[in-house]
């Protein structure tokens, strides 16, 4: 069926410009099938989310498409995303992370299902008016501790968090609240694969502060290795693994970074920004 994708941007936030997806860009709820495209209706489970550009934030989905698959190429788990095009429309396309293909026992016909999921802020009954740390919402401190109460693998999905949040400061994703964390409720509770990242710290219009303290820090530039030690103590892990951490990815994005830029020529600029930060971050954790 053809689709109308809507132009409004939307802004959410009390500190300075916040763009916080779920409010910011409208959302398009997809089943995609044999490579066709529908509305799922009565109820029936959508496989896929469909994110038009917003026109303010130039290459939104260029940018979010090459954060995405660049956490991939440093072995982050993350949702499959792809871009497309329709009425003039840039569009990305995030596949269902939470979603199951299960099999009629009598009929042997297969369905979709739905996996149930919660994002940490409602993990930790916070409301998601408050996602923020400094408007209310869940400190890294409070998350990691999540973490060790509920997976049935804590050693894998602390270590997945951690990467999680070096690669958001390093992309400068100031946007990775609590309700972009999210546990999967399967046969053991898991950390759901990475989605909503991008580049927030391209746009100069949007908040440089980032949405959870890095060891009692809110600003990209003035965390330092010291600002690790807290953060591990905090998250219960080794100072010298964390900061080793840092270093490591920062290393590991600067590699994957220029491998990316012809699949996603768009994303050239974003990139470049990417590449300046974690180069400053690669020395600092030098030290």
């Amino acid at each position: 069926m053809p689709l109308s994708l809507p132009r409004r941007p939307l802004m959410a936030g009390e500190d300075g410009i916040r763009l916080s997806l779920a409010g910011a860009q409208d959302k398009i709820a997809l089943h995609v099938s044999n490579q066709k495209i529908s509305m799922p209706l009565g109820g029936a489970p959508s496989t896929h989310i469909l994110k038009p550009a917003i026109e303010r934030f130039e290459g939104i989905v260029f940018n979010e498409a090459f954060c995405m698959k660049l956490a991939h190429a440093v072995g982050l788990h993350t949702a499959k995303a792809e871009v497309g095009r329709v009425d003039n429309i840039d569009y990305l396309l995030v596949e269902h992370y939470d979603r199951c293909l299960l099999k009629d026992a009598s009929t042997g016909v297969e369905h979709l299902e739905r996996e149930h999921q919660e994002d940490f802020c409602q993990a930790l009954g916070i409301s998601p008016d408050h996602k923020y740390q400094n408007e209310g919402g869940p400190s890294l401190k409070q998350c990691f501790a999540l973490l060790r109460e509920l997976s049935g693998a804590p050693a894998i999905d602390l270590q997945r968090l951690l990467d999680a949040v070096i690669f958001n400061f390093l992309i400068g994703n100031h946007d990775a609240h609590g309700k972009n964390f999210s546990l999967l409720y399967g046969d053991e509770t898991r950390l759901a694969p990475l989605y909503d990242v991008l580049s927030t710290a391209y746009y100069p219009e949007l908040s440089p502060k980032l949405a959870m303290k890095i060891g009692g820090e809110y600003v990209f530039g003035k965390v330092l290795p010291k600002h690790s030690d807290q953060l591990a103590e905090e998250a219960g892990l080794a100072k010298p693994m964390v900061k080793r951490r840092v270093r490591e990815l920062a290393e590991v994005v600067l590699s994957k970074v220029s491998e990316l830029i012809p699949e996603l020529p768009a994303a050239k600029p974003v990139a470049e920004l990417i590449r300046t930060r974690s180069i400053r971050v690669s020395a600092k954790f030098k030290q």
